[in-house]
This record gives structure tokens, sequence and C-alpha cells, in this order.
């Protein structure tokens, strides 16, 4: 009886404690400055086409056309960082990917620093675009590798929230500093990143699938809180495990054949890895929409179209601050009511929004009501804050997590490089789409998107929350 009592004891899952969340949160804080960066990048040209759009009194102006150009670069560059990353993280692992991915961003600071013209600021932004391209695939599944199904959702959302930051502390930066020190400024995030992740560990599904079991177990014990072997003998167990059946490398003794490019291109032919690609570029595309994410380098014009004229800048720290609380709230409640509900929930709001800020449009230039700048700000911070809360955030929530293991470096690149060459077309394509529909029949032509997103999600995104990453492999291969 002792003995069976013994087995059973040793077949129980391990209940971590506090200092092991604390281990992983660190470890996702650590990568998480990527994404800091990724948003500081990602807001910076709105600064620059404020301050050079046909400014004859700055060093230098530039052009709509210059402005289009600069302000979409960044996403056309960045698939292109996104699949060597996709190649690179089985060869040199998750961790070595994360500190490359900074030297880019390094450099196109310091260009865009000391930019006189036009083609400065471009070559600055596509050295930006590669490195912020580089680096989500490869933190996305370091994420989703190293956390616990009850922590998962919550880790996963963090990414979201530092881009929020990043966003935020740019535009605060802008409210006191002129772009260039803004800039000079800037450069600090990729080299305190890259301070933080040589402290953490490699990846332990990628140590295992390597054979290097000895280094996994290390990593497992801290990320699990700096304990004991004995700690994590199950969950190393059940690593070896995963990592057996999704064909990748198990033990010292189990060596997987290399896989070349055209090999491992050949996997998304199968159902477990093109119907979450399928369903994660339709996520993208639609919380990219719906979020109003691809106007952000043009959202002081929006802003004026809207009768917002007074205090833009004071405004832009605003909203990026309510984008910041909208993450931290998906990410306390996605693991209460799941990624379905926080999806459904706020994407039906922000249809609602976009429709009624392109009616409010109509009704003021017919005159039927009088343009209210507090009802305007009203509604773009409702979208802002509410996309926030989740629908902006559930594509990265669910790419840490909704490949299998053997796919997961390159289709979490591949995805990621595809998200960004649609947030391309979209940033590239909305001057031309406003021009023509004008800004009211736009946003109404945004909710529409939104409605169509809201029905293929209903019967497409399963509720992957505390499930296990081989129980979310085998949804999408049998269903």
């Amino acid at each position: 009886m002792s003995n069976k009592n013994a087995n059973k004891d040793e077949q129980r899952p391990q209940k971590y404690g506090l200092k092991s969340t604390l281990a992983q949160l660190f470890a996702t804080i650590a990568q998480s400055f990527l994404f800091i960066g990724m948003g500081m990048n990602l807001s910076m040209p709105a600064l620059v086409i404020r301050d050079l759009y046909q400014n004859s009194n700055s060093d230098f102006s530039i052009t709509i056309t210059e402005a289009s150009w600069y302000g979409s670069l960044l996403f056309m560059v960045h698939p292109f960082g996104c699949f060597l990353s996709g190649i690179l993280q089985g060869k040199l692992g998750k961790k070595r990917c994360m500190i490359i991915a900074n030297v880019p961003s390094i450099v196109g600071w310091a260009l865009l620093y000391s930019a006189e013209s036009s083609t400065f600021l471009c070559a600055s932004t596509l050295l930006m675009g590669f490195s912020t391209g580089f680096g989500p695939g490869s933190t996305s599944s370091y994420v989703g590798e190293i956390s616990e199904p009850r922590l998962r959702g919550s880790l996963s959302s963090l990414g979201s929230t530092a881009t929020r930051v990043g966003t935020l502390l740019t535009y605060v930066l802008g409210s006191f500093f002129g772009w260039r020190t803004v800039a000079m400024l800037s450069a600090i995030c990729p080299i305190v990143c890259i301070c933080l992740i040589v402290i953490i560990p490699e990846s332990p599904v990628w140590l295992v699938a390597k054979g290097k079991n000895d280094k996994a177990e290390k990593a497992m014990c801290w990320l699990r809180g700096w304990v004991e072997p004995e700690m994590v003998r199950h969950e190393f167990l059940e690593l070896i495990h995963y990592n057996e059946v999704s064909g990748t490398r198990g033990s010292k003794g189990h060596v997987e054949k290399k896989k070349g490019l055209l090999a491992k291109l050949a996997e998304f032919k199968e159902p477990s890895v093109y119907r979450p690609m399928k369903l994660m570029m339709a996520l993208f595309f639609v919380s990219n929409v719906v979020s109003l994410f691809h106007t952000r380098p043009f959202i002081t014009k929006i802003m004026t179209n809207i009768y917002i004229v007074d205090n833009q800048n004071e405004l832009l720290v605003i909203l990026t601050a309510l984008t910041g609380l909208g993450s931290i709230i998906a990410t306390v409640s996605v693991h209460r009511v799941g990624k379905r509900v926080l999806t459904f929930t706020t994407l039906s709001v922000n249809i609602v929004m976009l429709m009624s800020l392109g009616v409010y449009i109509i009704a003021t230039k017919d005159n039927i009501i009088e343009p209210l700048p507090s009802v305007s700000l009203t509604l773009l911070s409702c979208i802002y804050f509410i996309g926030a809360c989740g629908i902006s955030c559930m594509p990265w929530m669910l790419l840490i997590e909704i490949f299998p293991n053997k796919s997961r470096g390159i289709a979490t690149s591949m995805c990621t490089a595809l998200a960004y060459i649609i947030l391309f077309s979209l940033t590239k394509s909305y001057l031309s789409i406003e021009i023509y529909l004008s800004l009211e029949y736009t946003m109404i032509l945004f909710g529409c998107i939104g409605l169509i997103g809201l029905i293929y999600f209903y019967f497409s995104l399963p509720e992957t929350e505390n499930k296990t990453l081989l129980e979310i492999e085998e949804y999408f291969a049998t269903n």
C-alpha cells in the first residue's frame, strides 16, 4: 500500500508557489523589453512626422509621400526579420535570438538621432523594423515554453502591455523633448534588454529538443523558483514526453534528423499547423482594424479631422495610457473569463464604437448636430481602451501556444511575419482609403470588417485557457 501511495504521489503534478510565479514573471519581463522597444519603434514615426511634415522651421522637412513611406516601411521589412528568426531559433535557441534582435535596434536609434534627410529616416526605420521582426518570434515561443498553464495566458499578455508601455514612454518623452533627444534616450531600452536576457535561462523545451537534458533540468529548476531537481521531476518527465510526441529530440540517445528549410516549410501542410495559421491571420487582420492600430502613425491627422485640435500631445499620452491600462485588465482577467469571452466582448464593443464614430462624423458634416471634441475624444478613447482589453492582445496571447512544438519556431515567426505584412498593407493603404471613402465611411467599413470577424471567430476560435500545449496541439490536429 505504501508503495502504491508513493507512486501516486510521484505521478501527481508538483504545485509550485510564489517563488515559481516570480521566476517566470522575471523571465517574461526581461524579454518583454523587446516589446517595449517595439512599442517605441512603432510610435516614433508619429513624433517625427508631427515635427517634420511640411515644416519649414525644422532642420529638414518631409512630403506626404515621404511621410507615408516612413510610417509604413517598418512593417515592410519586419517579415524578413521574422523569417530569419524562425530559421535561426532551432539552431541558436530562443535566448541568443532575443539578444541578437536588440543589435539592429541600437544602430537604428543612433542613425535616427543623426538623420539629416528622409533617406536616413527610412534607413533607421528599416533597421528597427528588422529588429522588431527578429525578436517577437523567439519571445512569443519562449514565454509559451517556460510558463505553467495557469500562468501562460497572463504572462503572454505582458508582451502587449509592454508594447503599450513603450508607446506611452515615447509620447511622454516627446512631450518634453525633441524627436532627436527621444531617439537618443530610446537607445537605452535595447541595451537594458540585453543585460536582462543574459540572466534568464534558455527554454527547457529547446534544450531537451537538442538533447541537453541536464541544462534543461537546471533551467526548469530556475523557472520554477530556483528549486531542487526533485521538485520539477514530474514536469520534466512530461516535457521529455511532450518532445517525443511532438517529433523532436527527447533524450541524449535520440537524435532528431536535421531538417532543411524545405522540410520545415512542408510542415505547413499539416492540419496542426495550417489550421491555427489560418485562424491567426484572420485574428491579426481583424484586431488591427477594429483597434485602429494601423492608423497610429496618422493619429494626429485623424484627431484634427474629428475636431480634436488642442493639446494633441497630451491626449496622445492619455490614449496610450488607456491602452496600457486595458492590457493590464486583459492580463488579470483572461485567466478568469477565458479567451473566447474576452475576444467576443471587446470585439463587439469596438464594432459599436467604430460605427458610432462614423455616424457621428456624418451627423456633424450634415449639420444635424454640433461637433463636440469631447464626444470625438470619448469614442476614440473607448476604441483604444476596449481594444486593448482583449481583441488587440488576443493574437499575441494565442501565438505562444497555438502551434505544435516541432513547428513552433518557424510557425510563430512566419505568422508574425505575415501579421506585419498585413499591418504594412493596412498602414500603407489607410490614407488612400480615407481619401477615397472619407473618414466617416472608413470607420463604418472597419466596423463591418469587425462584424464579419465576430461571426467567423464564434465558430472557429477554441478556448485554450488552462489547456496544456499538447491538448491544444491535439485539438487542431483532430478538429
